[in-house]
Order: structure tokens, then C-alpha cells, then sequence
């Protein structure tokens, strides 16, 4: 009998253990006032998970990373939360915000809300705003009492979490045109002492900002690099900063600064007296990793208010710009943590395209990681389904770092070799950056 009943009860113990791990969404409504900072509650997170939460109206609410809703205009808002874990994602539920007036009939607002109040949080974005280093976060703000379940020790998160997910969708109207979340577009000119032997070339770069950019906080960087036969006006021109702005209205990612360079680094800036499809047009493009390191990313952190280190700096780039991304990240491995490539050019390894023979930038064997980065760096490589221009090159690359056993992420889009999807793989590349805990 003592022997049945020492059964019965142990046959329970895994039973209540399971169900305490079990991830429920428990704010299943909302309701707001303009203005207020609200926070979307989950009961039994799991430590390894990545959760996402998606406004279906930014314009009326956005949320954080870290599920604090912003109260915006007046009306009904859904929140979709997601949970990545162990590779699967799936959808806990959703969040029905309803949002009010300050002047709906009801007693206002008091002018000051305690501290203590949730209510009371500061428009800050508690995650994406804090930096590695505590002197960079604002003075006035840090005696305001933080969102409850807040950590304050800006701890950046591992990157295991983020090559697991591989949910590639994108919201509806991820790229679109939205003057409300839109930040600015600012034009520089550089020296660069790279360029031409003893001499001074002048180069230009975009960069985009987000919204409210102040100098009075620090921001996280992204380089990134266009195709061959364009330069740094591409991406604006196609509206990528739209899709860094929506992502970062979303609370998909962090605020961030991203600079669009031009990556032909030779004195014209592009291909004027090569041929364009020529070994000499592809070195210029070698040597922006030198222009990068000596001379743009020296003058950004001078003139903008920006986080420094790996932690917070990527690079990233579409065609003839992934295969600089990788060239790049692979090379300065103690400077990018984060590492994208959307359809990425010929070049990595030995080829032969478009009757031009290259030996490489690294051979399939000297494509990795060093060991104390093998973990702690997200690799990205995109490629359209369609892409007749840069055909398996992309694959290649991904396989070489599987053989290697580099940890990456791997997405073949539909489309082919344009906006269709480096677009969609931007926003999927920005969405697993920078995050901290």
C-alpha cells in the first residue's frame, strides 16, 4: 500500500511541474488613457524564449520589445504576442487595448502621478535606450521607479535565442510610408586617407535617425551597404529607412542609428573608367573595409551620440553590399556582433561569373568564427527563390558555415534579386539585433 501511494504521489510531481512552466499571455484586455505606458503581463516566461509583440495600429499604440504599450489616439487596438522557443514559434494570444480620451466625461488626469504609479513611467522605451555602460543612461531619469519586472542591469542578451527563430514574417505594411513614426535623414561628407596614397578623398554617406534623436541618449549602429553600380542614395531612394523606422515603431527593434555609406571606395566612387563587371571594380569594393574602420566609423561616433563596441554594432548589405558584409564581419570579428547578408555577390570564395575569375576573400575552410565569438554572433544570409543574378552563390555560403558548424541563420525569400526581399530580410535582420535584457 505505502509502496502505490509513494507512486501515486510522485506520479504527480511532473504533472504540476509541467503545468507551472506553461507560458500563458495573462493581459487579455486593456484600457488606456492617451498618453499612458501600460504593460502587457505573461505568466511562466521561459528563460531561452524571445517574445514579440505586434500593434495592429502603431498610430494608436506601439509596444515595446519588452510588451510596454504606449497609448497614442483614441480607439481599439490589437496586440499579438509571439513566443520563439527551441526553435518553434507560436502564437499565445492577443491583447484587446481599448484606448480614451483624457476628456471623455470622467475625471481627468492629475497633472503629477506619483512615481509609483504605472501611469507614472516616463516616456522612455525601458529596454532599447539603455546601454551597456550606466553613465550613458539619462541623469534625470534614473531616479523615476522603472516598469515592474524591468531589469536594471543593461545585460545584453544571448544570441541563441535570436538564430533559433525562424519565423520569417513581416507585419502588414512593414516598409510603408508613416510620417508619424518617421525619424530624419541627415547627408555628411567624410575624409577618407584610404582612398588614394597620401592624399584626401572627400566621400559621402546617409544617416538615417530615429524619431526624437537626442544627443542626450546613446544609440546602437548599423552599417549598411548597397549593391554594385549604386551608392549611398540607393537605399533612401527605395525607402529603406522606412523599414528601419515602422520596425522600430513596432517595438520589433530597438532605437538605433544606420548608415547608409557608399561602398565603392576607390576616388570616383564608382565604376567611371572600369569595366563594370572587372576585378578592379570588385577591389574597390574590398577596400571599404578599410575606409569603414579608418575613416567612417571614427567620424560617426564623433559626431553622433553612439554605443560603441560589438555589442552594439552590425553590418549588413544587399548584393555586392552582403558580399562587403561579410567580408567585413567575418574580417573584424571583434568589432561587428551582428552580421547580415540579403542575396549576397560572388566573392566570398573562388568563382568564375560574368567572365571574371576571383580566387576569394576566404576559402570554405577559413569561412568561421573564432571560438570566443562562435556563440555570440548572429550571421544572417538571405536569398530570394527567384534570384537568377547571384544564383547559388548564397547557398554556398551557408553551407561552408554549416560545415563549420558556425551558428547562422538561413532564409530563401520569395522573390528575386531586388527590394521584394531584402526588404522583408532587413526587417528580419533588425528585429534580432541589439537586444538587451
Amino acid at each position: 500500500m505505502l509502496l502505490i501511494l509513494g507512486l501515486a504521489f510522485s506520479s504527480s510531481l511532473p504533472v504540476a511541474s509541467q503545468a507551472a512552466k506553461k507560458t500563458k499571455l495573462k493581459t487579455k484586455k486593456i484600457t488606456m488613457k492617451i498618453g499612458q505606458k501600460k504593460k502587457i503581463a505573461i505568466n511562466g516566461k521561459k528563460k531561452k524564449a524571445v517574445y514579440r509583440f505586434v500593434s495592429s495600429s502603431k498610430a494608436k499604440a506601439s509596444v515595446s520589445k519588452s510588451g510596454v504599450i504606449t497609448a497614442k489616439k483614441a480607439g481599439k487596438v490589437t496586440i499579438t504576442v509571439k513566443e520563439t522557443y527551441k526553435k518553434k514559434t507560436k502564437k499565445l494570444g492577443k491583447t484587446v487595448v481599448t484606448i480614451k480620451k483624457k476628456d471623455d466625461g470622467k475625471k481627468p488626469l492629475p497633472t503629477a502621478v506619483p512615481s509609483s504609479s504605472p501611469a507614472a513611467t516616463p516616456v522612455v522605451t525601458p529596454v532599447p535606450q539603455t546601454s551597456s555602460q550606466p553613465q550613458n543612461t539619462e541623469g534625470p531619469k534614473q531616479t523615476e521607479a522603472p516598469l515592474e519586472t524591468e531589469t536594471p542591469a543593461p545585460v545584453m542578451k544571448p544570441i541563441g535565442p535570436y538564430i533559433e527563430d525562424t519565423d520569417t514574417s513581416v507585419p502588414e505594411g512593414f516598409d510603408k510610408v508613416d510620417n508619424e513614426v518617421a525619424g530624419t535623414v541627415e547627408d555628411i561628407t567624410y575624409d577618407s586617407t584610404v582612398i588614394k596614397e597620401d592624399a584626401v578623398v572627400k566621400r559621402k554617406a546617409k544617416v538615417v535617425l530615429p524619431k526624437d534623436y537626442s544627443a542626450d541618449k546613446k544609440y546602437p549602429v548599423v552599417y549598411m551597404n548597397h549593391g554594385i553600380g549604386e551608392n549611398e542614395t540607393t537605399f533612401y531612394g527605395n525607402k529603406v529607412q522606412n523599414v528601419i523606422w515602422n520596425a522600430i515603431a513596432n517595438g520589433d527593434a530597438e532605437e538605433m542609428i544606420v548608415v547608409f555609406p557608399n561602398g565603392c571606395a576607390n576616388e570616383k566612387g564608382n565604376s567611371e573608367g572600369l569595366t563594370f563587371f572587372s576585378k578592379e571594380h570588385y577591389a574597390a569594393f574590398d577596400n571599404f573595409i578599410n575606409d569603414l574602420k579608418e575613416c567612417l566609423m571614427p567620424y560617426i561616433n564623433e559626431h553622433y551620440s553612439t554605443l560603441t563596441g560589438r555589442d552594439n554594432t552590425a553590418v549588413c548589405g544587399f548584393s555586392m553590399g552582403g558580399r562587403v558584409s561579410l567580408h567585413i564581419g567575418f574580417t573584424l570579428q571583434d568589432t561587428f556582433r551582428y552580421v547580415g547578408a540579403f542575396c549576397p555577390a560572388p566573392g566570398i570564395f573562388e568563382h568564375n561569373d560574368n567572365g571574371v575569375h576571383e580566387d576569394g576573400l576566404f576559402t570554405p575552410e577559413t569561412f568561421t568564427l573564432q571560438d570566443q565569438y562562435m556563440d555570440d554572433t548572429l550571421v544572417m544570409i538571405v536569398k530570394g527563390t527567384n534570384d537568377g543574378t547571384v544564383k547559388n552563390f548564397p547557398k554556398d555560403y551557408m553551407e561552408a558555415l554549416t560545415a563549420n558548424q558556425v551558428p547562422h541563420l538561413y532564409f530563401e525569400l520569395p522573390g528575386g534579386h531586388d527590394t521584394s526581399v531584402y526588404k522583408p530580410g532587413m526587417y528580419n535582420f533588425l528585429r534580432r539585433i541589439f537586444h538587451r535584457n
